[in-house]
């Protein structure tokens, strides 16, 4: 059937209508962005956000600061909060992957630790206080370069530098002898205002874990 000339008409105005709509559309998404408190170059922790002595908040919402802000803050052992008052469950564990590596600064007695770049953090309570907290640095799933991050730490956390010597030579026999699956080592843990333990895990495939565990001082 021939389309009619009115028809042809209201036919040509519909992609520009179209496209007002879509334009209409971003700029909408683009003012609810600009209004967000992500955009915010420096947000305002809510109280879900961060705890009454400045820790992080050991929840999504203090997740989230810590994403935006690049560093999360957590007190372990005497002088520190709760389970509860940090977020976390009388006995439990929460877990986060940042969106971006981000600092850590764990406070324990009179010692501070500082760590860079770290992709995960693992926090556990246990009878109601925060028990432990472990960190997963970004870029150490090689072995070279998780060995490298180790032993940067060594003096900072009050390793035996002793415990980082032969380390190479010990995974060359591990993968010459093909016994077992994983090739795991484990240093500390420290003494300090905070015990930290590191530990490396090679798999046969050629990938490398790396973690640091913080705990309260006995």
């Amino acid at each position: 059937m021939p389309v009619s000339a009115r028809a042809r008409r209201l036919l040509s105005w519909l992609p520009a209508a179209l496209l007002v709509l879509i334009i209409g559309g971003v700029v909408f998404a683009s003012f609810a962005i600009q209004e967000s408190w992500w955009t915010e170059e420096n947000p305002a922790a809510s109280t879900d956000q961060k705890a009454s002595d400045g820790s992080t908040m050991l929840t999504d919402a203090g997740f989230d600061y810590a994403n935006v802000e690049g560093v999360a803050r957590v007190r372990l052992g005497e002088g520190g909060l709760t389970a509860s008052e940090l977020g976390l469950p009388e006995d439990g564990e929460k877990s986060a992957e940042f969106r971006r590596p981000v600092r850590v600064v764990i406070a324990g007695g009179e010692d501070v630790y500082v760590v860079d770049d770290i992709a995960a953090l693992t926090a556990v309570s246990a009878d109601g206080q925060l028990d432990s907290v472990t960190l997963f640095p970004d870029g150490a799933s090689l072995w070279p370069a998780a060995v490298a991050q180790m032993r940067s730490h060594a003096a900072s956390f009050g390793w035996d530098a002793s415990e980082l010597e032969g380390l190479d030579d010990r995974l060359a026999e591990f993968n010459r002898t093909g016994e077992g699956d994983t090739f795991t080592v484990v240093v500390g843990p420290s003494d300090g205002g905070a015990q930290v333990t590191g530990t490396l895990t090679y798999y046969r495939s050629g990938a490398t874990t790396m973690d640091l565990t913080f705990e309260p001082a006995e």
